[in-house]
């Protein structure tokens, strides 16, 4: 690496200014020198304060490369990939609007990636609840295959103290280091985070980038010192929360799996020719619904047994959801087989690569 600007620190944001500007600040309080990381700020339309925040505090941190970026198009997926096509770094480190870095995180991820053969670095997410946690919320964590415990449904994971080799799928966008150059070999992340009326859009998100690099062989790091706080606000405490929390992974799971069935990661296609014949080989499979995480154990109370009941109901819906959209609507499914999301604008072409309509309108 150089002496200047070796990591890319980059935010994806909407209407989040009260914990945006404590993300901002433990960035700023790093033990890392200044001068060798920038940090790239991309609003996606908020109508909050983000914008004032971000300048004032540009303002007061003159010696900082701080960028704010105003990005209309919807979704997590733009921020980020917006972020990755303006950052100068040969790391990439992406982070949500909702954490506080421990002051030696940059440095840490720094020394993670002095091993060339280390391509994805991930760490420890610690929850900060701003209000006391329900009891059953304790039934929610699970036990990882290299110790340690994570709660996925809130981003959080703790696999102790010790460096890990880890399967990339371990590495959460909350807290995700990549070098660029594998970052976009790779292809880049998964649609991702859309509003509700854009739901039909949504991905797998850092997942399916995980996977791919999985198969493609990339080593993978879990490091104990490149830990955030992930704040957890009481409205994400609630069974309400977990249902549309599940409702939006049975969406994601049927995109998953859509791509799985029908794109052989090996395979050159024209999705333009082939679009149509896919679509009616697809619609008429039977609609399987994979619930491998949503598993009612016997052992919990009563309580807990209610919960998981109504988080896999939800699931099943969000599932059945896409998969419906997917039937009614063939510009859906070009979407969703995109080879890459780095035109992550929600439009669709003519042969002649002109624009042809939005499909946020297509339906």
């Amino acid at each position: 690496m150089g002496n200047k600007c070796q990591i890319s620190i980059i935010i994806s944001t909407l209407n989040r200014a009260k914990y945006l500007e404590k993300t901002l600040k433990s960035l700023i309080n790093q033990s890392f020198s200044s001068d060798q990381f920038e940090i790239l700020i991309v609003d996606g339309g908020s109508t909050d304060n983000t914008k004032d925040i971000c300048d004032r505090l540009i303002n007061k941190n003159p010696n900082y490369s701080i960028h704010y970026i105003y990005e209309p198009e919807p979704g997590s997926l733009a921020g980020r990939h917006r972020g990755a096509l303006e950052a100068k770094s040969k790391i990439f480190t992406f982070i949500d609007d909702d954490i506080e870095a421990a002051p030696n995180w940059l440095s840490s991820i720094n020394d993670a990636f002095r091993d060339p053969n280390v391509h994805l670095v991930g760490g420890k997410s610690i929850p900060k609840f701003e209000a006391n946690p329900p009891l059953w919320l304790k039934d929610l964590w699970w036990t990882t295959p290299y110790g340690g415990k994570a709660c996925g449904y809130l981003s959080l994971l703790d696999l102790g103290d010790k460096t890990l080799k880890i399967h990339p799928n371990y590495v959460w966008s909350l807290n995700l280091s990549i070098r660029k150059k594998t970052f976009f070999d790779a292809g880049g992340f998964n649609p991702d985070i859309y509003p509700k009326r854009l739901q039909r859009f949504q991905g797998d998100g850092e997942t399916g980038l995980t996977k791919k690099l999985f198969e493609s062989g990339y080593e993978a790091l879990y490091h104990p010192d490149v830990a955030v706080f992930h704040i957890i606000p009481a409205d994400r405490m609630t069974v309400d929360y977990f249902e549309k929390r599940m409702y939006f992974q049975g969406v994601a799971d049927s995109y998953s799996e859509i791509r799985k069935n029908i794109i052989s990661t090996k395979e050159n296609f024209s999705l333009i020719n082939r679009v149509k014949n896919l679509l009616i080989k697809y619609v008429s499979r039977d609609v399987q619904i994979q619930l491998s995480n949503v598993i009612i154990y016997i052992k919990f109370s009563k309580e807990i047994r209610e919960i998981k009941k109504k988080m896999r109901l939800a699931y099943d819906d969000g599932y059945k959801f896409h998969q419906a959209q997917v039937k009614k609507d063939p510009i859906l499914l070009t979407w969703i087989l995109k080879e890459n999301y780095w035109d992550y604008h929600l439009r669709f072409y003519t042969n002649d690569g002109k624009i042809a309509g939005t499909m946020e309108k297509s339906y």
